[in-house]
């Protein structure tokens, strides 16, 4: 292995470091993902709600899929999500 902690005081040290820091890490980048990705699908969510349905924009595609695999139920219907982008970004 090219690193291993032998001794166990320093492996249970690093393991109660890394972690959480990686939890941590993760989670940061994951919750500031989201609201990036529903900024840049504004225009699409615009084109949704003008064209009552009609027109789905790559962006606002990626922005709905995103926030039906992250959110638990109810979700919003892919109308209100597009309102909701529109208003909110």
């Amino acid at each position: 292995m090219a690193w291993y902690v032998e001794n166990p005081v320093e492996r249970a040290l690093t393991v109660t470091t890394l972690v959480p820091t990686m939890i941590l890490g993760g989670t940061t980048a994951f919750t500031m993902y989201g609201p990036s990705l529903m900024k840049k699908a504004e225009n699409d969510a615009l084109a949704f709600i003008g064209s009552d349905g009609e027109i789905r924009g790559a962006q606002f595609e990626q922005a709905s899929r995103y926030y039906r695999s992250t959110y638990n139920s109810p979700l919003m219907s892919d109308m209100q999500l597009a309102r909701a982008i529109a208003v909110a970004y």
